[in-house]
């Protein structure tokens, strides 16, 4: 499986197999030794160094909270599916607790289907984009409340314009 991780301004692609406990960053290769032990903790070994890792919050959009070893971290994880909308406009690098939805093509606006502060489930349309004169209905990749709408109906888009930004804070 292949996996973006970032962390901070650094992003990492790091590919693994579990099956030949293998992951590969950078072109080097990394054997290690994974044992779920249950309860949202984990011990890893690679080498001679031994990591005993416990998750403390998972948000949507692949954001986590954990701690190795007794220091704490907060990351961001992306599977293929997650980069390739990524990569098509489906939200750029937002930061915990936010989610921003971008156009995945330019186009035109035909249709705002929320207002701010509404609440939002993953699923429920929220914007009808007209491009190449077919109408494209964008949906909610995640739950929370609409923060910020940042387009009017009508308004013409490129590809990445910043749509709507959805607050995804679970507290």
């Amino acid at each position: 499986m292949k996996l973006q991780v970032i962390s901070g301004d650094t992003s990492y692609k790091i590919t693994y197999h579990l099956e030949k406990q293998v992951a590969e960053l950078e072109g080097r290769s990394y054997p290690f030794d994974w044992a779920d032990l249950g309860g949202g903790e984990f011990h890893m070994r690679t080498g001679t160094a031994n990591y005993h890792i416990r998750l403390l919050e998972q948000q949507p959009g692949g954001y986590l909270l954990f701690e190795v070893n007794g220091q704490l971290y907060r990351t961001c994880i992306r599977d293929e599916k997650q980069q390739l909308l990524n990569e098509m406009g489906f939200g750029r690098d937002p930061s915990p607790g936010e989610f921003v939805l971008t156009a995945p093509m330019p186009g035109k606006v035909l249709q705002v289907l929320v207002d701010e502060d509404d609440q939002v489930r993953e699923g429920d349309s929220l914007i009808i984009l007209e491009a190449m004169k077919m109408e494209n209905e964008l949906r909610a990749p995640v739950s929370g409340r609409i923060t910020t709408i940042h387009c009017l109906t009508g308004s013409s888009v490129e590809k990445h314009h910043t749509l709507i930004t959805i607050s995804t804070d679970l507290t």
